[in-house]
């Protein structure tokens, strides 16, 4: 085996303009994903708070993109458009559209940053912190995703029939659906967790969680393939 400065020589750093700026992603991710039931009850600046760092999210998932023109303003427009229908639908409750909307933008933009994300992991030359930060944050993302579609799943079948898509032994029927469970359920789901205190009923709920939980199980063995590989390369490039 080679001397460790060798070895550095020979395994330099990945080249990106995703250094540093990774790390900032995954912590507002853990940030927005993990605290949310802050939200439950609580106050204005608990929710203007929370807010914040979700435009922040937004702000740093754009910086992400910045090498690519077209991303940074495609990022940018469902970004805008994400906080404007927002803000609308916080306004009126009765602004179906605007709710839909968002759920829609907010997907769109966290498949934009997730590709992006993964597409650094796999073409890294070595294994680094950069790239733990990047599969961490585009796993954490995956999740967050299916939170949006849940609650895109739901809304149209609340609307369209009265009735709830998912069952959730705290939730009336009569009542809606708080977002803040889809968060917990979607990422029970990615892990195959599983508890079974919150259940899809119809068969779009039902295709979407299936979804979810094998892209959990496929992301796992396909990521540590990876990095296991990338990891004896390096151990083989600097003997």
């Amino acid at each position: 085996m080679s001397p460790a400065g060798v070895r550095m020589k020979a395994n330099p750093p990945n080249p990106s303009h995703l250094s540093g700026k990774v790390i900032y992603l995954l912590i507002l991710v853990v940030l927005v994903q993990f605290l949310y039931p802050v939200t439950a009850g609580g106050t204005l600046l608990i929710m203007l708070i929370y807010q914040l760092f979700y435009a922040s999210l937004l702000v740093v998932g754009i910086v992400v993109a910045r090498d690519h023109p077209w991303l940074v303003r495609l990022l940018t427009l469902l970004g805008i458009t994400w906080l404007v229908t927002g803000t609308l639908y916080s306004f009126n409750q009765d602004a179906l559209w605007a709710q839909l909307l968002g759920y829609g933008v907010l997907i769109l933009f966290q498949a934009v940053i997730i590709q992006t994300l993964l597409r650094f992991v796999f073409r890294a030359q070595v294994v680094d912190r950069e790239v733990l930060y990047a599969a961490s944050a585009a796993y954490l993302l995956l999740g967050a995703l299916f939170v949006s579609a849940f609650g895109l799943v739901e809304t149209l079948t609340y609307a369209n029939t009265g009735q709830h898509a998912f069952i959730d032994s705290q939730v009336a029927t009569g009542e809606s659906f708080p977002w803040q469970h889809f968060v917990y359920y979607s990422y029970v789901t990615l892990t195959t967790l599983g508890y079974g205190d919150i259940l899809p009923v119809t068969m779009w709920a039902r295709s979407l969680v299936s979804l979810e939980a094998v892209i959990g199980v496929l992301y796992v063995t396909v990521i540590m393939a990876r990095l296991v590989g990338l990891y004896a390369a390096g151990d083989v490039a600097s003997e």
